[in-house]
């Protein structure tokens, strides 16, 4: 059984020949059924079909299927965006059938209409901090004046001199993770200066970006091109003053604007 993959919203500049829609054929997640277009007026769903029954429970929580299937899905919504601002929905989003998908549009419009608008000329990126822990807690214990004081009052006593170690290392851990915090809030702040709108993101562990240092930070920024190079000024004066506690912050984009979107949560139908 088929049902109907949907990608994206767009406008109808996406069905471009050079290089949109209409151009080379673009396999869809399913590499069986090409991608195509569902159009009411300006307003375009970009689209495929599928073989519904492969969406399984199973399949969705297995990461060597997923994988290449969610590279297209991205593939189809970037090609989109180089032609049209974009509601991009998350990978995996099936109707039973085109009449269901038309519906879904009808109900939602206005706040499709009105996230189109908003989203002209945008696009999403993001800000990543990693810290070498190691460095920072070696500059907490020469700057922070408690971690000094404690420090300084360690019993020559092996047993005694244990516990105070351990309380010392739990005040290094205490004095940094509210230096990230104060760090985490003045960095937002002077981003979101330069950007549209900003949003916090869940920070990942080590097993998830694949390195060593830890993450500290980690936004979205909705950018204009005309603002981007602002932008990159000010993380630029961002990194140098960072440096010295040995955090490295990473810029990556564009994006369509998957945070940014208007919700338009709806059943499956």
């Amino acid at each position: 059984m088929t049902g109907v993959y949907l990608y994206c919203l767009a406008r109808s500049d996406c069905l471009a020949a050079d290089g949109g829609l209409l151009g080379p054929a673009l396999p869809g997640v399913d590499e069986g059924y090409p991608v195509t277009a569902l159009c009411d007026g300006d307003l375009v769903a970009v689209i495929s079909e599928v073989v519904t029954g492969d969406f399984s429970e199973q399949n969705l929580q297995t990461l060597e299927w997923i994988g290449a299937r969610a590279t297209r899905h991205e593939a189809v919504v970037a090609r989109t965006m180089a032609h049209s601002p974009v509601l991009p929905v998350k990978f995996g989003t099936l109707y039973h059938g085109r009449s269901s998908l038309k519906d879904f549009l009808l109900r939602h419009r206005a706040a499709i209409e009105r996230g189109l608008t908003k989203l002209r000329g945008k696009s999403e990126w993001s800000v990543k901090g990693y810290l070498l822990e190691e460095d920072a807690r070696r500059i907490i214990a020469v700057e922070d004046s408690e971690v000094q004081a404690r420090r300084a009052s360690l019993s020559l006593s092996p047993g005694l001199r244990y516990m105070q170690q351990k309380q010392l290392d739990a005040t290094i851990d205490a004095a940094l993770e509210r230096g990230l915090s104060r760090v985490n809030q003045d960095l937002q702040a002077a981003l979101t200066r330069y950007a549209l709108e900003s949003m916090f993101m869940r920070l990942h562990t080590s097993a998830v970006t694949g390195r060593a240092e830890r993450m500290v930070f980690n936004s979205s920024f909705l950018l204009t091109e005309e603002i981007l190079e602002e932008f990159r000024a000010a993380l630029s004066q961002q990194q140098e003053a960072y440096t010295s506690i040995g955090l490295t912050l990473e810029l990556r984009g564009p994006w369509p604007p998957y945070n940014f979107c208007p919700s338009l949560a709806d059943e499956v139908a």
